[in-house]
């Protein structure tokens, strides 16, 4: 009668410390899995962003008929400030009207300016930055003329700006692997708490 006794106690003893251990597993699994979630969003967002600004910078204007321009000088604050990206629609420059807001080269540079006056009969533009005093020096050949600009978005041209350097791409490149490692990493973390 009291083996049984003692058996029937160490069965106890033996069921409450499995209970506590499998508690202590189920914690720590849903504690892995809690992990696993944010380094898979943490991946996701980033790469997102990524992808984000490279379709609204390069992929998506080019689709639409438009080029993307970021402009890195104030001349055109505050309507246009540094940093913004501007889409141009290609734009017969006859049909420039003042006020418009126009691309065009000048000397291997793309300019982003307010057209002043159109002169037909010169086949040029008078142009002017909204943050300077008087127009521009030289005016902009029918030739030279991008386009008109049709939309802005502001911040996203330092971007393009970032890309442009060596720096930038470095950069660009170590968020892209962060992403990458935090999806990967997530997945791992997931597959661990499965077992």
């Amino acid at each position: 009668m009291m083996a049984q006794a003692n058996n029937a106690a160490m069965a106890e003893t033996l069921d409450g410390a499995q209970d506590k251990f499998s508690r202590e597993v189920d914690e720590r699994l849903a504690h892995l899995r809690s992990i696993s979630r944010v380094c898979s969003v943490i991946g996701v967002i980033l790469l997102s962003a990524v992808v984000a600004l490279a379709l609204s910078a390069t992929i998506l204007p080019r689709i639409m008929g438009l080029q993307a321009y970021a402009i890195v000088s104030g001349s055109m604050e505050p309507n246009l400030p540094v940093g913004s990206l501007v889409y141009a629609e290609p734009y017969a420059p006859e049909s420039l009207a003042p006020g418009d807001v126009a691309v065009f080269w000048r000397k291997g540079d793309v300019i982003v300016h307010r057209v002043e006056e159109n002169r037909t009969e010169k086949q040029d533009l008078i142009t002017r930055g909204d943050a300077n005093d008087g127009i521009d020096a030289h005016p902009a050949q029918y030739e030279d003329v991008v386009g008109r600009v049709v939309s802005d978005i502001p911040y996203i041209g330092y971007f393009i700006m970032a890309l442009a350097s060596l720096p930038g791409k470095f950069v660009l490149g170590w968020v892209v692997l962060m992403g990458a490692a935090f999806a990967i990493i997530g997945t791992y973390i997931a597959n661990l708490a499965r077992r």
